[in-house]
């Protein structure tokens, strides 16, 4: 088990201070640089690194730091639109640096009724391309715990088709676990996690690697020293964990930040350069901070996955995070991700 070292980072640097200043300024040299070589002199090379394939858009928790709007239409993937996704990255060679698939963004993966199917669909994919000695993304999925039952854990440990298992272990401690994610009982979710982790370690096959992510309140420092001893326990039994503080999800969330208005912005974004997000009904958005389609640039039942991410909009929002003027996308003015 190890912590990342991002985290590390995050723990010991704070905003305005002379080192963040100089990584900022590093991802901004590297933001230019991507702008040239992959919009400006190499047109027919993707720079997307990482794609979050959401398989529904709706979850099972309340979570207190989530911006997810509840309300809105309740949607799963079709098998087809899976399908003409993973056609499009593994027929296409300008999607050869996608290193990643995350299978979910903000709903909750494991609630899609046929999510086995699901992942049979992608296991198809990987299998190809391994025969054709192809290189596959690496794929991983981020759960809440709470709807990973044993016959499920064991379904997805058969498939082998998952490369990472991550766990949304919020708060600290067990109380702390279930107000923060509302809806959630810590006895289920610990009973689900130390059942998927035990079923993976004694797996005859390939051994899935494991993440916990732990959201942790900001006036609590992020290591385990004060923690509650069971949950310090799980963070030990996976492979990898990162505590973090809340980020406020493209502005929607109120994390009692002291902004300055108008202040100016660091060139450019790593989630706008290299990521892309595919909703259950086809839609495209621009990264995984937009929980509720506020940055849509095109359809995949449409349109091929290139002429989405060449779209004009996502240009123009490339360029304008370019300049230090992302105070004029709606989406972005208010985000404090980096």
């Amino acid at each position: 088990m190890y912590i990342s070292l991002r985290n590390l980072l995050v723990n010991r640097l704070h905003k305005g201070t002379i080192v963040w200043k100089l990584i900022e300024s590093i991802q901004g040299i590297f933001f230019v640089i991507n702008y040239y070589v992959y919009y400006r002199i190499g047109k027919n090379a993707s720079s997307i690194r990482e794609l979050n394939i959401e398989l529904v858009s709706y979850c099972n928790l309340r979570c207190v730091m989530c911006s997810l709007d509840h309300e809105k239409p309740k949607q799963r993937m079709a098998p087809e639109t899976l399908n003409k996704i993973l056609s499009n990255i593994h027929t296409d060679r300008r999607f050869k640096s996608l290193e990643v698939i995350n299978l979910h963004n903000a709903g909750e993966a494991l609630l899609h009724p046929e999510i086995i199917s699901m992942l049979e669909i992608i296991s198809k994919y990987k299998k190809n391309a391994v025969q054709n000695q192809k290189p596959f993304p690496k794929v991983f999925l981020l759960t809440n715990g709470i709807p990973l039952s044993k016959e499920k854990a064991a379904s997805i440990l058969e498939l082998n088709v998952i490369d990472k298992m991550r766990f949304s272990m919020d708060g600290g401690t067990p109380a702390k676990f279930e107000a923060m994610r509302t809806r959630a009982k810590w006895e289920v979710f610990s009973n689900n996690i130390k059942t998927f982790i035990s079923l993976n370690n004694q797996s005859n096959g390939r051994r899935i690697r494991t993440e916990i992510i732990s959201v942790i309140e900001p006036d609590r420092s992020l290591h385990t020293h004060w923690m509650d001893e069971d949950f310090k326990k799980i963070l030990s039994s996976v492979d990898e964990y990162e505590l973090r503080h809340p980020h406020d999800w493209a502005g929607e969330v109120d994390i009692k930040l002291n902004r300055k208005k108008d202040k100016p912005h660091k060139i450019g974004c790593g989630l706008l350069m290299h990521q892309l997000v595919v909703l259950p009904n086809g839609d495209v958005t621009v990264c995984c901070a937009d929980l509720n389609s506020r940055g849509v640039v095109g359809n995949i039942l449409e349109k091929d996955l290139f002429s989405i991410y060449r779209s004009k909009k996502r240009l123009e929002w490339i360029k304008s995070h370019l300049k230090k003027k992302k105070n004029t996308i709606d989406l972005c003015k208010d985000c404090e991700t980096h």
